[in-house]
């Protein structure tokens, strides 16, 4: 399991990125620690790859990030919405080939429950770099168990949900498992989008005490884009802050100097 990333991007998971490759680079060659995926972060990427004799093309792949992780005992851990039968074998499929275990959901009732326990039994403390959720989605809404026009009541994540006290202390459980520089991603259609993304996404930020992305477009999943964002995101960083600002912050935490 990886993120794809590439030049352009814009994300937490770019923060990972360069604290990473910071940890492998030699003092004096390492790189600003801001969450952009720019020139030089492409420039540290490709002399990455080149001391591993993997494929120099400057792009986060699959190879790629298992060479940045290997030995750092860093967890992604995905969870799939399958529903719909349509779904099964699709994202999670490509999740196993890249050499991932998914969290796999049939609809059930009092799914979120159910995931958000699979997510406490796997992970473990300070070690998860992503939690990605893949499945459908609407402005504010992402599906966990429940497919697509279904009835199935508490099985999916809701902006709405942030108002009930009993669901944000069942959602803060969730944090100590994030290491410092960790991130949460949902990868459902336009959830991200309108007003009621934009909570969506805060209120996880602040449950969980890392950042939070959504994307704002639909999200065809598949191939690539099962590890990537199609189109325009929202992130919601906790105490408020920006990408830059909480990047910078996380430089320390990755006990990694940054040289500009």
């Amino acid at each position: 399991m990886y993120p794809y990333l590439k030049k352009g991007n814009r994300l937490p998971t770019v923060t990972a990125t360069q604290i990473l490759l910071n940890r492998a680079l030699r003092r004096g060659e390492t790189i600003a620690v801001d969450g952009d995926f720019g020139r030089r972060t492409r420039e540290a990427v490709i002399a990455f790859q080149q001391n591993h004799r993997l494929k120099d093309d400057g792009i986060i792949g699959k190879n790629t990030w298992a060479a940045l992780v290997r030995g750092q005992g860093l967890q992604v851990i995905d969870t799939v919405d399958v529903a719909k039968a349509a779904d099964i074998g699709y994202e999670d499929r490509d999740i196993r080939d890249a050499g991932g275990d998914p969290i796999v959901n049939h609809g059930m009732s009092g799914g979120l429950r159910v995931v958000l326990d699979q997510i406490l039994a796997r992970g473990q403390r300070g070690r998860v770099v992503l939690l990605r959720f893949h499945g459908h989605g609407s402005p504010g809404n992402m599906g966990l168990s429940a497919g697509t026009r279904s009835d199935v009541p508490s099985s999916e994540f809701t902006a709405d949900y942030f108002n009930n006290e009993r669901f944000r202390n069942f959602l803060t459980r969730l944090a100590p498992l994030f290491c410092p520089f960790g991130s949460v991603e949902f990868h459902g259609c336009r959830v991200g989008g309108g007003q009621a993304g934009k909570q969506f996404v805060q209120g996880f930020a602040k449950a969980l005490k890392v950042p939070a992305t959504a994307g704002k477009q639909t999200q065809y999943g598949g191939g690539r884009s099962t590890f990537r964002f199609e189109g325009v995101t929202r992130t919601a960083f906790p105490g408020g802050k920006t990408l830059k600002s909480w990047s910078a912050s996380q430089a320390e935490a990755g006990q990694m100097s940054v040289y500009r």
